[in-house]
């Protein structure tokens, strides 16, 4: 006679999807910065904080690019981990997340040369 055993079974269960808030403020903050840093390169010589102007636009946007570098990377490893795989929304993100850190970089470049 066959004795049969039941085994424990383990439930496997997703994590549960977080928000995209983290990813939506770094988002609009590092457009806003790249909005600031863009007016901020047609504020005239004459105005009184006119002594930043030489300065504050490639900070403004190498602060934007990191930011928004931030943003997209963020975004798409939780893509890449719901999906998993490489899907076209994990492959767009990853390439807007390297297009922001290599506008980043040109605008660092471009301040201390």
């Amino acid at each position: 006679m066959t004795i049969l055993h039941e085994r424990p079974r383990m439930e496997v269960t997703r994590m549960p999807n977080r928000t995209l808030f983290t990813e939506w403020v770094t988002g609009i903050v590092g457009a806003l910065a790249a909005g600031i840093g863009a007016w901020m390169y047609y504020v005239p010589t004459t105005w009184f904080l006119g002594g930043l102007v030489e300065g504050w636009p490639f900070g403004m946007f190498i602060g934007a690019g990191i930011l928004l570098a931030v943003a997209f990377g963020i975004f798409a490893r939780k893509a890449y981990r719901d999906d998993r795989g490489f899907t076209t929304q994990v492959t767009v993100t990853t390439v807007l997340a390297l297009a922001a850190l290599a506008g980043a970089v040109v605008f660092a470049v471009f301040l201390f040369v």
